[in-house]
């Protein structure tokens, strides 16, 4: 070894050791804390208030569904027939406390329950905002760690984080945005966020790093990529999971489409076609103990624990804990997998200031688990084979793929005044991959395949810190929601990689190779990157005729310092050291309460195109570039059912693959610009009081512009589809607490090449679900059956070398949830 820094997957960083620790007294307080609430009864005035009951209110007429929640919970609702006349709500099913039950079924209404100090309830209209003097607040302030409350049908919630905006309402938003609910992902049992952004038309998926298919998650939005890697934890970067996210631990998962530099900052990676934010899940003031009982196919058997409870006087603490384990054989014949998660979530709550933190442990891995899954490459000249069998085995049986996480987060807020409060987080993860699997080729128009051996362990390791100030204030008649921000996060990387002997074997018959004795899979693994991102930014949402005029301005000044080191030598090979402005402005206008009409100007910054470790031009990294954005939309929200239509165009630098010096090398590098046009039709909420409906259509023009010599002019940029579309509706079945679901799920053809020679076809998908309520107990079972049909198709295509992503085959879940 050299003097240089190496990091060995046997060592245990101060972090990864801590974390851990803290995780078993995190199992010992959730043991504490799911005791029956008879034996805290006693702590806590008003605690039958917080007493779960069952409920099975259908959607309809508020004051209908307030009457049968009062005969249910035994409790009497006051309130003038005013205020519910012509109200909407999207009902109550399952076991909650009153004061919860009923704030959920009041949700989006504009009504909020007031407690009586005999236990009676009344009914108030939210206060309305009041216009005060210069410089004071004109309305309520709610804090960033406030969710916003889920919309018409609890598939999606009525707004969402916008980074250094804080919460925005959908209505207010200048951007395309959608912020999914746990009701969702525990409805579709999805089991990664690659498996629920299949609900959106905007998202197309590269790589699924969860099931079967093991190269991670991959997220193409709005036809580039974003990486799980980009993936920030109430608007932190580098603290989730490298590789996937366990979907048990999440409250919500935010999405905000196009670039965004000024809300977020530069991504771990630079990636600017979008952005995902993951809100962890928190204890509510009802008492929760959840426990699930998992089968997946072929043979993979799990459980999950979910409880939380809030302590204290006025409930100020709260301790929220999840734990998954899942081991057994997947739909892939001679594949395996095992997933291990713990996840505490505190949080502490006086008037004046408010503390979170966040502690996680995450390992999976996989044995037999990259074949065409993890891509298949075509040597020039080579036509598109069709897709074969994806349940067939076509990894090795000595192949390993392994990823360990631990990671921890802190955040709070402080309130200086009612209008003013300083906010700020760090945190941190770990991540290190063990990656033992076999490349594929496909070399010649009769199929000869050829398969050689890869060790490519590598490391991550992250450190990310923010803080700001926000305030609302006023200037005459006008509104101004001032934010200004610092961020900065550091990591540092390193891989190793190492390859065997080509074998030749049959795509449709891959043969066996022996296990590669030559890797010396102990080594440690050395550095090959560090990078430090640092920015400031401030925005001002201003607020014109009564608020019926959004505007927003703002402008980040990032930094980003990149260090590339050789992995043999240690020695620095690169350093990139530049800064740049990346402005915003956005417009809102609201003609009517149900009508928002919305346009942007925003930058975006990436990294720099860094080449994989498998090109010829490995390592080679290129500078950091902008990419801008001008998008225009409108957004319609009924109530109970709301869509948008957004139309949009992006400007990047284009990556492609070109051929290397010998055969079957190849060479990653950016060439000219890509011009992304696109319109977007999304829906969602619940029309009917049975129905509900979700998903949308997105049709993109991804072009390449300016190449070389203007060879590739006009063409379509690889690995994106022309036309995007899906539809999930849910349905409640006549049979009381039986409801059916089914999604369908479509993508049209890509190309492979920048230059449109080769191509894979469309496909579609059609995933279907069940769940049923028991009416006399607190059990919940649910089956999913995603790839009904069991067809076998290519994915996707484009990425490193242009390589070949297989669908996953029909797959069953099914699961058992009991809540006491």
């Amino acid at each position: 070894m050299t003097t240089q820094q190496a990091h060995s997957r046997f060592i245990r960083t101060p972090l990864a050791r801590a974390i851990p620790r803290a995780i078993q007294y995190g199992l010992l307080a959730s043991c504490l804390v799911a005791l029956p609430a008879t034996a805290l009864a006693q702590q806590t005035e008003g605690q039958s208030a917080a007493t779960q009951q069952r409920y099975s209110i259908e959607a309809g007429q508020l004051d209908t569904a307030l009457n049968r929640f009062a005969v249910s919970a035994g409790i009497e609702i006051a309130f003038d027939a005013t205020l519910t006349a012509g109200k909407q709500t999207a009902g109550l099913q399952g076991s909650y406390g009153v004061n919860e039950g009923l704030k959920r079924l009041l949700a989006g209404t504009g009504l909020e329950p007031v407690r009586s100090a005999e236990g009676s309830y009344r009914l108030e209209e939210r206060a309305a905002d009041v216009e005060l003097s210069l410089m004071e607040v004109t309305g309520s302030r709610f804090s960033s760690q406030a969710l916003p409350v889920t919309y018409f049908g609890g598939q999606v919630a009525t707004g969402g984080r916008l980074g250094l905006l804080g919460n925005m309402d959908i209505m207010d938003a200048p951007f395309n945005i959608t912020s999914y609910t746990s009701e969702l992902i525990e409805s579709q049992q999805a089991r990664s966020i690659a498996d629920l952004t299949d609900n959106d038309p905007s998202i197309q998926i590269s790589t699924r790093g969860r099931g079967t298919n093991t190269g991670g998650d991959t997220f193409h939005i709005r036809g580039f990529d974003l990486f799980n890697s980009d993936i920030s934890l109430n608007g932190l970067y580098g603290v989730m999971p490298l590789n996937t996210i366990s979907m048990e631990t999440v409250e919500r998962v935010e999405i905000i489409k196009g670039p965004n530099t000024l809300l977020g900052g530069v991504s771990p990676s630079g990636r600017v076609g979008g952005a995902i934010n993951i809100v962890p899940k928190r204890a509510s003031d009802t008492p929760l103990t959840k426990i699930s009982a998992v089968y997946q196919s072929d043979s993979q058997l799990g459980t999950h624990i979910d409880t939380g409870r809030r302590f204290g006087e006025a409930n100020q603490l709260g301790v929220r804990f999840n734990g998954v384990f899942r081991e057994g054989d997947t739909t892939v014949d001679g594949q395996s997998s095992t997933l291990s998660v713990a996840s505490l979530g505190l949080d502490y709550q006086e008037d004046n200031y408010r503390l979170s933190a966040d502690l996680g442990y995450q390992k999976d891995r996989t044995d037999a688990g990259s074949g065409f899954g993890s891509g298949l490459q075509l040597r020039q000249g080579v036509e598109v084979p069709s897709a074969p069998d994806a349940s067939k085995q076509t990894a090795q049986s000595w192949e390993e793929i392994e990823n360990e996480d631990t990671y921890a987060a802190l955040q709070g807020e402080y309130d200086l005044s009612p209008n003013w409060t300083l906010y700020g987080g760090l945190g941190g993860r770990n991540n290190t991959r063990y990656n033992l699997r076999t490349n594929h080729a496909l070399i010649d128009a009769s199929s000869p395949l050829a398969s050689f051996p890869v060790y490519y362990p590598d490391y991550v390791d992250t450190r990310s810190a923010t803080s700001g100030i926000r305030g609302l204030f006023t200037t005459g008649d006008i509104t101004h929601n001032f934010n200004i921000n610092v961020s900065k996060l550091r990591e540092e990387g390193g891989y190793l990689y190492e390859d065997s002997d080509i074998s030749l074997s049959n795509l449709h018959n891959v043969g066996v190779i022996g296990f590669p004795n030559q890797f010396e899979l102990s080594r440690d693994i050395p550095k090959s990157f560090e990078r430090e991102l640092t920015s400031i930014a401030a925005a001002n949402v201003i607020g014109l005729l009564d608020d019926q005029l959004l505007v927003t301005l703002g402008a980040r000044h990032q930094n980003v310092r990149i260090e590339n080191f050789d992995t043999e030598s240690g020695n620095r090979t690169s350093l990139y050291d530049e800064s740049a402005i990346a402005p915003a402005i956005g417009i809102t206008i609201k003609p009517s309460d149900n009508i928002s009409i919305y346009g942007n100007y925003i930058e975006g910054l990436d990294l720099g195109y860094t080449a994989p470790a498998t090109a010829e031009n490995a390592g080679e990294t290129f500078a950091p570039s902008k990419t801008q954005q001008i998008e225009a939309g409108i957004k319609l929200d009924r109530g109970d059912f709301g869509g948008s239509v957004s139309a949009f165009e992006i400007r990047q630098p284009s990556t492609i693959t070109l051929p290397g010096s010998t055969d079957g090398a190849f060479i990653s590098t950016q060439d000219g610009e890509q011009r992304n046009r696109g319109v977007e039709i999304n829906v969602f909420g619940q029309p009917t009081s049975t129905l509900k409906l979700l998903g949308g259509i997105a049709y993109l023009q991804p072009t390449l512009t300016e190449t070389q010599d203007g060879v590739n002019d006009g063409n379509q940029a690889p690995g994106t589809s022309r036309w995007l579309g899906n539809v999930s509706v849910e349905w409640d079945a006549p049979i009381p607490g039986l409801t059916l679901n089914s999604r369908v799920v479509s993508s049209s053809s890509q190309y492979i090449d920048a230059s449109n020679t080769l191509e894979i076809p469309g496909w579609t998908r059609w995933d279907i679900g069940a769940g049923y309520q028991f009416d006399d107990q607190p059990i919940i079972v649910r089956a999913n059956v995603n790839n009904l049909l069991d067809k076998d198709y290519w994915e996707s295509a484009g990425g490193s070398g242009g390589r070949l992503r297989l669908s996953e085959p029909r797959s069953v879940v099914l699961s058992a949830t009991m809540e006491f």
